[in-house]
């Protein structure tokens, strides 16, 4: 990533998926290394299964503002297939998708699965995960949030050190069990995308 222009991150999903603590987190960890940052929030329903977005920008510099222009996006990261198309378009023809392939079942009149896979796959540098495979397997029901996660951070500037020290103090009000499930669900994502080659 350029270190000459404000870089943008889109986090898509619905209630109750943890958009917003996935941005904070986000947020955190590129404060934490070194970078001005600043995040936005966008609610639709409040209840659970309304459209969430939030957006995190950071440069170099200091920001003025956290909203981004539609097509100025690095990365997009949808917790729900169909949040992910509807942002898609916030995205640089150079940019990054990483998007759930489990779709919210409270939404009503829910387009075919088969079309939205294909349209998400037809985006440059599309990464799609069966998070609900996924959190079968690490035995850890909110596993796809985090590993959707560890597949980003491998498009963003972040030293590994700084992903396990924010991941480990945000969850750990919750004990030992569950800050060891999310790292587990992050390195599970990490491994599905190569490596960022150093600048």
């Amino acid at each position: 990533m350029s270190a000459l222009r404000i870089h943008g991150i889109v986090l898509s999903g619905v209630g109750g998926q943890g958009v917003l603590s996935l941005a904070q987190i986000v947020l955190e960890a590129l404060r934490r290394s070194g970078f001005h940052a600043l995040q936005s929030e966008i609610h639709g329903m409040s209840q659970r299964g309304g459209s969430v977005q939030a957006q995190v920008c950071f440069a170099e510099v200091p920001l003025t503002s956290p909203i981004l222009d539609e097509g100025s996006a690095d990365l997009l990261i949808a917790l729900e297939p169909l949040e992910a198309l509807r942002h898609v378009a916030m995205l640089r023809p150079d940019g990054h998708l990483v998007a759930s392939e489990e779709p919210s079942a409270d939404m009503a009149g829910y387009p075919p699965l088969e079309d939205i896979y294909r349209a998400l796959k037809a985006v440059r540098g599309a990464c799609l995960l069966d998070t609900e495979d996924l959190a079968r397997r690490l035995r850890h029901p909110q596993a796809g949030g985090m590993a959707l996660l560890g597949m980003a951070s491998r498009h963003l500037p972040v030293p590994e050190a700084v992903w396990q020290a924010v991941i480990t103090e945000r969850f750990a009000a919750k004990g030992e069990r569950v800050i060891t499930k999310n790292l587990e669900a992050f390195a599970a994502g990490q491994g599905l995308v190569p490596a960022r080659a150093e600048a």
